[in-house]
């Protein structure tokens, strides 16, 4: 299990689709880095994108986009959230919740406390 006070690699960006191809880039670095097939690769890639265009989503103005990678145990676990506009978790009925569940082996979300309260996504992405 990852220590979750010492990501691998720790980005803190606006909550902006322009910012996309950064958390991309860095998802593919990273994969690399844990010695993943091209393929696994491509599918942590656009797992990346899509926990983060959802979150996007979701955002309050103004918020940041907190993304965290940790390889370990065979895999890396990628964990980003935001404070959330109006205090909503994404849609697990959506096209794009499909897909996030097919590109990743796990997959979970939830809602902190408070006032714009921070919603979170956690993925994890095996080496096969």
């Amino acid at each position: 299990m990852p220590d979750p006070d010492h990501p691998d690699v720790e980005l803190r960006l606006r909550a902006d689709l322009a910012n996309l191809p950064i958390v991309r880039g860095v998802a593919a670095t990273v994969a690399m880095g844990a010695d993943f097939t091209v393929d696994e690769i491509a599918d942590l890639r656009l797992a990346v994108d899509e926990v983060c265009s959802q979150l996007i989503t979701l955002a309050a103005p103004a918020a940041t986009l907190r993304c965290r990678f940790f390889r370990a145990d065979g895999g890396v676990t990628f964990e980003a959230s935001t404070r959330s506009n109006d205090g909503r978790t994404p849609a697990t009925d959506t096209f794009g919740w499909h897909v996030l569940r097919t590109l990743a082996d796990e997959v979970a979300t939830g809602l902190g406390e408070g006032v714009r309260p921070p919603v979170h996504i956690v993925i994890r992405k095996r080496k096969h």
